[in-house]
This record gives structure tokens, C-alpha cells and sequence, in this order.
């Protein structure tokens, strides 16, 4: 299984531009981990990191409670459409292959043409503080920027702390939901003024 999996990553690899190819990034804590874009044969591992994520953390990411991945949201995460989403996952070598313990993803938001993404992040609970929230989350800017996006927003739940903090450091305001004081917005311009 290792073998044809690192074949499959191999492959992938050499067909993707030279910008978007796996690259090893160092935490603040020492330890590796390995960011590439999502591939299909990921949809294992990430049904994986989603059952060990905690509840809180689950609501977080989800905005409500969820117990399981369904199989459309698994399919739709693990197949991003060229052009309109792209996904990153953090990765790290496990017996038998890999486990994938960070993703962050961006879809268009709106109809086509739009020029604004919206973002999701998620990291694994024992990688927190690393510093592989803000080297997803700073990848996925500079991929979206990249594809041609303008602004990237998102949703965030109040009480999460930590995601507010990563926004304010990489630049996003933050901005109340009208009618919803459970939400903020995050958003930020992604053209530089140069």
C-alpha cells in the first residue's frame, strides 16, 4: 500500500508546475510535515483526521455538530474543481502510508466570474501551536492570489480564539455577521498595490 501510494504522490507531483509541488515545511516545534494539494486517493486519511478531531473542533470547522463525513462532502472535498477550488493538505509519513493531520481549502464564492474565495482550515488537535495553521492557511492566500481571486473571506465561530488570531496575523479583518452574534466574518484583499 506505502509503495503504490508514494507512486501515485510521485506521479502527481510531476505533473504539477513547480510552485505547487510537495513541499516540506519545518514547525515551530521541530517536527515536518510534508504540504501538497489533495489528491483522490487522500479520502481515506481524511476520514481518519476527521474521526480524531474532537467535537469542539469539529463544530468549529462545520458550524454545527457532526459525527461523520458524509460520503458527498468526503467526494466533493477530495475532487476540487480546477479553476474555482483548490485544497492543501499537511501530511506525515505513518505506518502503511501517510496520515494527513492539516487541510485548508478555498471555493469560489458566488457565481462564476466571482473573484472572491471562501476558505476553510482545519488542523489536527496535537498540531495546534505549531505553526501549521499559518503555513496552510499563508499557502492557501498565496494559491488563490494566484488563481486569479481578489478577496478571500470566511466564517468563523466567536468563541474560536485561536482562528481569530491566525486571521488578525495574516492580514484579515474581522467583521460582525449581521443578525448572527455566533459569527464573524474574516476577509481580506488579495491584489497588493504594488
Amino acid at each position: 500500500m506505502r509503495s503504490l501510494q508514494s507512486t501515485a504522490h510521485r506521479a502527481h507531483a510531476a505533473k504539477m508546475p513547480s510552485r505547487y509541488r510537495p513541499r516540506r515545511v519545518r514547525l515551530h516545534d521541530g517536527r515536518e510535515v510534508t504540504v501538497r494539494a489533495i489528491l483522490e486517493t487522500d479520502a481515506p486519511q481524511i476520514v481518519q483526521a476527521f474521526e480524531r478531531l474532537t467535537p469542539e473542533s469539529r463544530y468549529f470547522r462545520f458550524m454545527h455538530h457532526k459525527s461523520q463525513l458524509s460520503d458527498a462532502t468526503l467526494q466533493r472535498g477530495v475532487h476540487p474543481r480546477p479553476g474555482r477550488e483548490f485544497a492543501f493538505v499537511a501530511t506525515i509519513p505513518a505506518a502503511g502510508g501517510i496520515d494527513i493531520v492539516g487541510g485548508a481549502q478555498y471555493v469560489r464564492a458566488g457565481k462564476t466570474g466571482s473573484r472572491t474565495c471562501e476558505f476553510s482550515i482545519t488542523v489536527a488537535e496535537d498540531w495546534r501551536g505549531t505553526g501549521l495553521a499559518s503555513t496552510l492557511l499563508a499557502s492557501l492566500v498565496r494559491r488563490a492570489r494566484r488563481d486569479g481571486y481578489e478577496r478571500m473571506r470566511g466564517w468563523v465561530i466567536a468563541e474560536n480564539a485561536p482562528m481569530l488570531g491566525l486571521a488578525r496575523k495574516l492580514g484579515f479583518e474581522i467583521k460582525p455577521v449581521p443578525d448572527d452574534t455566533t459569527l464573524l466574518r474574516v476577509q481580506r484583499a488579495l491584489r497588493c498595490a504594488r
